[in-house]
């Protein structure tokens, strides 16, 4: 072994160093925010995770696929079991309180399992870049090692980067083919994709890569029922990952079509949404980064050098453009995850030819291109080791709110924790059972096993278009807790008898959600403000609170 590390070149201990940073900016402060639930989309689906829990793997809301909650459910029952001592000193009823008053364990495996995963389709990617040249540099899985949005998510337990890991093992598997390999590469490409499907409905343009792979493949055409074959795999892989989809079809185009409605919540603008669309593609490897215009040139090589690889890397990024540009919703990032190792792969091939052969020549090309996304990613990390406003609210509620107390917050990720009383989680239990919510059976646990103390905690109800969600699953959603409608004003606030409000810069804004204004300018003449956290750059993270104490 020492021998052998001895042997290893100096730009092969820059790329283990690469690797190294890569782990690091995944797994520094993976925690951070824990019991805090600072994501927005996290709770809806460990929630999802956590109710598989119950003995039914049927999801109450299509808007995730579910092979990410199925997996996390699998691995909490790995943890209970090791947690009760296999049911002996624990209860199922101990771990679902668990969850409600200190979920970090839950939140945890998830954002493990994400960043490993994220570690592993830069392995993919890497291995796909040097499968024809092993003294290939591998530019592009460098570049998503430290693209910022990667190491965003890593951080998440969501499933973005389990589908990565999908996306790149299937356009291995299907580049593969393309160059002349065996039928099993476009089978197992059409499973990946299935997978990838099932994972993030927005991996959906990738069913591209099969017929694109064998109408390009090297030589022409194969038979054409291996296409028929390779699609038969991707819908198996995607039923058997998301199987309620096809048994409960009815539903899940309910919930599709209550997302549709979100066109209808605010004005789309084709032409602003396709810049910001173009800007995504270009800055995938953070902004400021020329990894975009590596591309442009990998492109451009390809194409005189291998027009059927080009065509087959270029297809699916401009199918992506189009589809999230007639998008309402299609300005985030994370929704081009599916051909980012297509991305990384052009770049691979610009950076190629502009590094050339010799070290120093390789040195300068990495450099120039990884050095945006490295120092954003490292400013990322850096910034999750700041105290957050929303744990110092809470600190400060526990130390100067009475137990039992009324208090009136906004959504959970905007706003400090706060725990109900044991009185309220009856109330809810009683509620969402009579609804028949799958939530009832959290708020019971929670009321048979709370460990005294707690306020009364209300929420600000807000729009499906201030939340720019769909209608009706904000609708669900607020009927399994207690939400109060304050566009009258303070009137609603003083009936529930609530002394205390807790507004966030994260949460509801009377200039974005005019319908709450008069509450906004009541709260403002009708309370003091008591305590003020806010946010400073480089000093704290989250969002300003406030603090308000309505007067008698």
């Amino acid at each position: 072994m020492r021998k052998r590390a001895e042997s290893l070149s100096p730009w092969a201990w820059v790329l283990i160093a690469c690797a190294l940073l890569a782990a690091a900016l995944r797994f520094v402060k993976i925690g951070y925010g824990l019991p805090h639930t600072y994501n927005a989309d996290e709770p809806h689906l460990v929630n999802m995770a956590v109710s598989f829990g119950s003995g039914s793997l049927r999801p109450h809301s299509f808007k995730y696929p579910t092979v990410w909650p199925t997996m996390l459910a699998g691995l909490y029952g790995l943890w209970f079991g090791a947690w009760s001592v296999f049911g002996l000193r624990k209860s199922a009823l101990d771990f679902a309180a668990l969850y409600g008053f200190a979920p970090t364990g839950f939140y945890l495996i998830a954002r493990v399992v994400a960043a490993a995963a994220s570690l592993g389709a830069l392995v993919v990617v890497s291995r796909t870049e040097r499968a024809e040249d092993r003294t290939r540099w591998p530019y592009g899985a460098l570049i998503l090692a430290f693209s910022p949005v990667l190491v965003e998510l890593a951080h998440a337990a969501k499933p973005d980067s389990l589908m990565l890991l999908f996306a790149a093992g299937a356009w291995a598997c299907a580049l593969r083919f393309q160059a002349g390999g065996a039928r099993g590469w476009l089978f197992a490409a059409g499973a990946l994709v299935g997978a990838a499907c099932s994972t993030q409905y927005t991996a959906a343009p990738l069913a591209l890569l099969l017929p694109l792979a064998w109408l390009l493949r090297e030589g022409g055409p194969p038979y054409w029922t291996w296409l028929l074959q390779a699609a038969a795999f991707a819908a198996a892989a995607f039923v058997v990952g998301s199987p309620f989809i096809a048994l409960d079809f009815s539903r899940f185009a309910a919930d599709w079509t209550d997302y549709a409605d979100l066109g209808r919540l605010r004005p789309h603008d084709a032409a602003a949404m396709a810049k910001t669309v173009a800007y995504n593609l270009w800055t995938y490897g953070g902004d400021g980064s020329p990894a975009g215009a590596a591309a442009v040139i990998g492109l451009a090589v390809l194409a005189w050098r291998r027009t059927r690889r080009a065509i087959l890397l270029a297809v699916p990024v401009a199918a992506y453009y189009l589809v999230l540009s007639g998008s309402p919703d299609g300005g985030w990032q994370r929704y081009l995850l599916g051909v980012f190792p297509a991305l990384a792969l052009l770049s691979s091939e610009g950076l190629t030819l502009l590094g050339g052969t010799r070290p120093w020549r390789r040195a300068a090309a990495a450099a120039l291109v990884l050095a945006p996304g490295l120092f954003l990613s490292w400013r990322y990390v850096a910034d999750l080791t700041l105290p957050d406003t929303r744990a110092q609210a809470e600190a400060w509620m526990t130390a100067n709110i009475p137990s039992g107390e009324t208090i009136l917050l906004d959504l959970p990720h905007a706003s400090p924790r706060a725990t109900p009383s044991k009185e309220q989680c009856e109330d809810l239990a009683s509620r969402t059972a009579a609804a028949g919510s799958p939530r009832s059976r959290l708020w019971r646990a929670m009321a048979d096993r709370h460990p005294g103390g707690g306020w009364r905690v209300y929420r600000i109800q807000r729009s499906a278009g201030d939340l720019f969600s769909s209608p009706r699953h904000v609708a669900a959603s607020q009927a399994d807790g207690d939400f109060l409608d304050v566009r009258p004003g303070l009137d609603p606030v003083r009936a529930v008898r609530a002394r205390w409000v807790v507004t966030s810069s994260f949460g509801a804004d009377p200039r974005r959600a005019r319908e709450l204004a008069t509450f906004f300018a009541e709260l403002a003449a009708g309370a003091d403000l008591v305590r003020e956290f806010p946010s400073e750059p480089g000093t704290t993270m989250g969002p300003w609170l406030r603090v308000w104490r309505l007067r008698r």
